[in-house]
């Protein structure tokens, strides 16, 4: 029901702008200050939220509205079933009253860890917040022609709203609570989840609101074909690309509040679409110039976010954020038509793109369009059908009553049953658990004759949920063919669909060049043409299906998109790091370090004749401190390296390598690693088969201590509760905070590496050798937003060469400082575990080869690890590969005595004194002794000597203290070959259990723990070579003893 300004009912109104309307006032119906001035004054009904009604209203129609129960009742049942889905609901005569101002505390929703804060300031009045709060939304309320533009203003609030309004309040605001006695949710997940189910409301003829379930696909086949680090890149960026073309149907009918899974607020692309819808009503940035900005991204003076504002590849817009699922709360009659709708949207934008891909193909090779008839048939044929997408739906009617107040789940049950989940009479659990907990949360609670719990339809999340996941996961079981035929040669990077071929043939006209082996297809046809002119496009050789170039024109298609939408940023550059400059880079930190000393005039002579080449971003940035002459010096050394080792004399190739480690000060490495990071169980995580914690856990602790007087609660509160919306969305956010915020800061910023893509769970990076272990260690605890056991914040990041600054860790949280701005993130939490494997390759082996390994290093680490572990594979040119896994044990054990940090201190003993060079080549075991009084040969020695011992304590401990002794020639005070040996020996033993020697099982004859030991060695001894010193910041001494 909504009004004119006479005062009379609206009917010209239409449902889309009632069903904007309903959600804007959904969102507002809790202020978000509330944890802030409760119980600290007049009610927070009677604050923002009455003075924003009259803002959006007018007085008089605010008093109306007040008794028009049609939106209102809506509203009002939103809140209810976003309340219930999300949060026990016990009455305050039974937990008593939290002063969230007085003892702040947030409970994180996936450990039950509880983050205490500092007090909030008595000197910032209720008053001055309440001011500081109306200020900010009546800011963000839209208006055309002075009548409300609801749609807008639902837009702006929802991505402008959880945004700082104000210094003294901080970065508390985006996380604080919606309920002070269960703090484990966000304010903002809650009016967003309210809004959510008022929308789906208010525009379903029934009121009823459904769960619509979408996957696109294929995923690991699509990004694993692959030749390059591009299209590894391309593959991951098309697929989130294509996720969100499909988000944006339901974006654009219903609002991104509407997702619940992934979620979509702050992302670039998301913001970038908010721009467009927003127009003139999108905050204006200041001025290149401006003062400093305020916090308030509703302010016109707000900084420039950074999809705005960088000309490169590090733009946001470039990170494939969004994965190829989403869940959203739409209306239920029109969730079918919404899954076509986004079918065919998908598919015709993917279509529409290898078009625009064919066409790029055609221009690089000037071969007109009329010539290119069959490729266009082609790509129609091998694009059917792709995406592949499904999805289901399922109505909140199978567990509501016919009001939509009570829980009525009885058709939901049994859809259950049919789709083969037991139900707790049978012996098995339900949707809301065990038979304990279904028990107890399907029925009314009551304490001391009072009723102080009533479930309704908002509990019924979790089965719907697990209704649509099995229909889903049941339609994805059932292969379909599409039943087209390829005749022709393959394509030669993915063997699978036939090679675009140009019209024509043979010139005898017998064969067209479909079916003509390469060498006949002559070189001045499509491809070869393509590889001599724009080899980004193709290799030499290549000749590519549809979706390989797609994939291999999406870097340049998608940079077109950007300059066309934002053309502000006038033209937006693309780097890619070659494997080379990445494996030279190490040697270039220490020369800069030196303060980058002049070189010779024949070395200079060659290097300027070489072309720039693109380095880590964490070097150009200590490079360019030094001078442009200098950063573009380095920018040439690898480039010119790689000439005179290939193009050079025999005679002048290793004069020229051994002037150019005289004037680095050290050897230049020749190899570089890879890293590929998934989290463990995601999925379980989503379903709440894993990770749940009890009613008690999620409460403030004042409030857990008042309901442990109720005897008849214990079981309540002690019940382990199912998946809901608000940990979908933690758990997304999580990841999204984790994959858009941390990943490159930590891979780019404070790492010499360069991050190919993130997409929440799952990650991908090239690193420099020297930096692989911190890297990884860094990735792994920053997934989870804590530190290993024991570890201070300034001890962590020093063993690892890093100034602990820009970003802090703990109970699962991270503080993350940029650019004089600091953004609380709230991440996985320490239960949450990821596996990586690494693989340390030269730069000059085959990247298909090398990615095959990264993938079987990232599967050990989950099998022969048992996840949450790491894999560092190291393939030596010179032949042998050698397997570490070790498992992360972030709580288990003391930091130092962790499987990494007992590589690293490994690493470090064996390590030579810097400026010491050895005359070994890099890929030669050790034939001679280090001058840092050290030989790293006891590695060598004891990797043959432990295949022969029992695995005992004893035995690994004495023999290993023996010759870590004998071969040190300077008898080092500052290690103790006991201490390091037994700690490994202890390692190597307990990692196996109490098992006695003979069940031990062996691994290529050797016994387990000895041949643990054996590939901790054989690792650590290849990262302590000389040019493999971590880039560590200034002034710290990195290391572990």
């Amino acid at each position: 029901m909504s009004f004119s300004t006479g005062c009379r009912e609206d009917t010209s109104m239409s449902d889309d702008t009632r069903m904007w309307k309903t959600k804007v006032l959904a969102y507002l119906h809790d202020p978000a200050e509330k944890a802030l001035v409760l119980l600290r004054g007049k009610s927070h009904e009677a604050g923002t939220v009455a003075r924003l009604r009259d803002e959006l209203l007018g007085t008089e129609l605010a008093g109306i509205y007040d008794g028009a129960r049609e939106t209102e009742e809506i509203v009002r049942r939103a809140d209810r079933w976003a309340a219930a889905a999300d949060r026990p609901g016990l009455p305050s005569r039974l937990t008593g009253a939290v002063v969230f101002a007085k003892d702040p505390q947030l409970v994180h929703p996936l450990t039950g860890d509880v983050l205490r804060l500092g007090e909030f300031s008595s000197d910032v009045s209720v008053a001055h917040i309440e001011e500081v709060s109306f200020a900010h939304f009546a800011d963000l309320v839209v208006r055309d022609d002075d009548a409300i533009d609801w749609r807008r203003t639902f837009l702006k609030l929802w991505r402008f709203g959880p945004d700082t309004p104000a210094p003294e309040i901080g970065t508390l605001w985006s996380q604080l609570p919606a309920d002070t006695r269960c703090p484990d949710h966000s304010i903002w997940e809650h009016v967003g989840l309210a809004s959510a189910f008022a929308g789906a409301m208010a525009a379903d003829s029934s009121e009823q609101p459904a769960l619509l379930l979408v996957t696109f696909g294929p995923v690991q086949a699509f990004i694993a074909q692959a030749r390059s680090v591009s299209d590894l890149w391309a593959g991951s960026h098309l697929l989130s690309r294509i996720a969100w073309e499909g988000l944006q149907v339901v974006c654009d009918r219903f609002g991104p509040d509407a997702v619940l899974f992934p979620n979509l607020h702050g992302l670039a692309l998301v913001d970038l679409w908010l721009r467009a819808q927003l127009a003139e009503a999108w905050p204006s940035e200041p001025e290149p110039n401006a003062s400093a900005p305020t916090a308030s991204a509703s302010n016109t003076n707000s900084p420039v976010p950074d999809w705005l504002r960088i000309k490169s590849d590090v733009n946001p817009l470039f990170a494939a954020a969004l994965p190829n699922r989403f869940v959203a709360v739409v209306p239920a009659d029109a969730a079918n038509e919404l899954a076509e709708e986004i079918t065919e949207r998908v598919r015709t934008w993917v279509r529409r793109q290898a078009e625009s891909a064919l066409e790029s193909i055609a221009a690089a090779a000037d071969v007109p369009a009329s010539k290119l008839r069959r490729a266009a048939q082609q790509i129609d044929r091998q694009f059917s059908g792709f995406p592949e997408v499904h999805w289901s739906s399922a109505p909140w009617s199978l567990a509501s009553d016919s009001a939509g107040t009570k829980l009525d789940d009885e058709a939901l049950r049994t859809l259950l049953a049919t789709l083969g989940v037991r139900s707790a009479e049978n012996g098995g659990g339900s949707y809301l658990g065990d038979a304990s907990v279904d028990g107890l949360l399907r029925r009314e609670l009551e304490v001391e004759g009072q009723r102080c719990y009533e479930p309704n339809p908002g509990v019924a999340y979790p089965g719907l949920f697990e209704a649509v996941e099995r229909i889903v996961s049941a339609t994805k079981s059932v292969r379909v063919f599409s039943g087209a035929v390829e005749y022709g040669y393959s394509c030669t990077l993915c063997g699978e669909r036939e090679w675009l071929a140009p019209d024509g043939g043979s010139e005898s006209g017998e064969q067209d060049f479909l079916h003509l082996p390469p060498g006949q297809r002559g070189e001045e046809t499509l491809w070869p043409v393509v590889a001599r002119k724009k080899p980004a496009l193709a290799k030499e050789g290549e000749f590519l299906c549809g979706w390989c170039s797609l994939k291999r024109a999406w870097p340049q298609l998608f940079v077109k998109e950007l300059e066309r939408k934002l053309p502000e940023l006038d033209k937006i550059d693309r780097f890619v790091l070659s494997t080379h400059a990445l494996a030279v880079a190490p040697a270039l930190w220490e020369w800069a370090n030196r303060g980058a000393p002049p070189t010779k005039a024949e070395i200079d002579e060659k290097v300027a004749k070489a072309d720039q080449v693109v380095l880590p971003r964490r070097l150009v940035q200590r490079l360019h401190e030094l001078g442009a002459e200098r950063l573009k010096w380095a920018k040439q050394l690898p480039a010119a390296i790689e000439q005179a080792t290939t193009d050079a004399a025999d005679d002048e190739r290793e004069p020229f390598r051994r002037a150019v480690e005289k004037a680095l000060g050290t050897k230049f490495e020749t190899y570089y690693a890879l890293v590929l990071m998934d989290g463990d169980r995601l999925g379980a995580w989503l379903s709440g088969e894993v990770g749940r914690i009890s009613m008690r856990e999620r409460l403030h602790e004042n409030v857990r201590g008042r309901l442990s007087k109720f005897a008849t609660l214990q079981d309540f509160c002690d019940a382990l509760p199912p998946g809901s919306p608000g940990r979908h969305q933690t758990i997304s956010s999580a990841l999204s905070d984790f994959a858009v915020h941390l990943a490159r800061f930590l891979v780019e910023d404070l790492f010499m590496g360069k991050l190919i893509y993130a997409g929440g769970d799952d990650l991908m990076a090239m690193v420099a050798v020297s930096d692989l272990p911190g890297l990884m260690w860094a990735l792994r605890c920053a997934y989870s937003g804590v530190l290993p056991r024991e570890a201070s914040d300034a001890q962590f990041w020093h063993a690892l060469g890093r100034a602990p600054r820009g970003l802090k860790l703990a109970k699962g949280y991270g503080l993350l400082e940029r650019h004089g701005q600091r953004r609380l993130l709230r991440l996985i939490g320490r239960k949450a575990t990821a596996s990586i494997g690494a693989v340390i390759a030269h730069h000059q082996a085959p990247l298909a080869r090398v990615l095959d390994d990264l993938r079987a290093a990232e599967q050990r680490a989950k099998t022969d690890g048992g996840r949450d572990a790491f894999c560092i594979t190291l393939g030596k040119r010179a032949g042998g590969t050698t397997h570490f896994v070790g498992n992360w044990r972030l709580e288990d054990v003391p930091w130092l005595e962790s499987d990494m940090g007992l590589l690293l201190a490994v690493r470090d003993f064996l390590r030579t004194s810097p400026g010491e060079p050895e005359t070994a080549a890099a890929d030669a075991p050790v034939e001679q002794e280090a001058r840092s009084g050290f030989s790293r040969r006891a590695a060598y020695i004891l990797a043959e000597v432990l295949r022969d011992l029992p695995p005992e304590k004893e035995s690994l401990e004495a023999t290993m203290a023996y010759q870590f002794e004998r071969q040190s020639r300077g008898q080092d005070a500052r290690w103790n070959y006991q201490d390091l040996a037994r700690r490994l020996a202890a390692a190597a033993v307990d990692r196996h259990g109490d098992k006695r020697p003979g069940q031990w099982q062996s691994a290529h004859e050797w016994l387990a723990p000895n041949a643990w030991l054996s590939s901790l060695l054989l690792t650590a001894e290849f990262l302590a070579r000389e040019g493999r010193t971590p880039s560590e910041d200034s002034a710290v001494n990195g290391g572990l003893s």
